[in-house]
């Protein structure tokens, strides 16, 4: 395994919760990483866990959730426009912006990369929400906890932001 985390990657994943850790009191963390072997849902709690990922660093335990790219897409979009626990919000049209931003980052995509496309990326992957007892997350509203998983197994990104107030 290896990180593999592009500061411009870093930043489209990162959008949609951006204003939870700059206006607000959140963390935020958006890093992708590429494994040699594919990762399989049974391999993934350990892979997170052993990763380096600050939300997970303390953790006995990480569960995992399978979700649809729908519920992926609900969460960064509410994550966006409803903004942070103090109102970093970028309501309606900007909140679709970040939310197609880190949907791009999260498949692979650039900047600019046409909706369709970003479309057809997240249909193809495997998408999962995950906990943990870390103590890293505030476990309130403001949680957000994505695993991206490519078709291939091989490529594994994710958002993991929590803002309190």
């Amino acid at each position: 395994m290896r990180e593999t985390t592009a500061a411009a990657t870093g930043e489209l994943i990162a959008a949609a919760a951006r204003n939870w850790a700059e206006d607000s009191n959140g963390r935020l963390e958006a890093r992708v990483f590429e494994f040699v072997e594919p990762l399989t849902a049974a391999s993934l709690p350990a892979a997170l866990g052993a990763i380096g990922l600050k939300c997970t660093a303390a953790a006995a335990q990480v569960s995992l959730s399978r979700c649809f790219p729908v519920e992926i897409w609900e969460n960064l979009f509410d994550a966006a426009a409803e903004g942070g626990a103090y109102e970093s919000a970028e309501y309606g049209a900007y909140g679709r912006l970040a939310a197609w931003r880190s949907l791009a980052g999260l498949t692979g995509g650039e900047e600019g990369t046409p909706v369709a496309e970003v479309e057809a990326l997240a249909a193809a992957y495997r998408w999962y929400s995950f906990g943990t007892d870390s103590g890293w997350f505030f476990r309130q509203r403001w949680d957000l906890a994505i695993v991206a998983l490519s078709p291939n197994g091989r490529r594994l990104a994710v958002p993991a932001a929590t803002d309190t107030y």
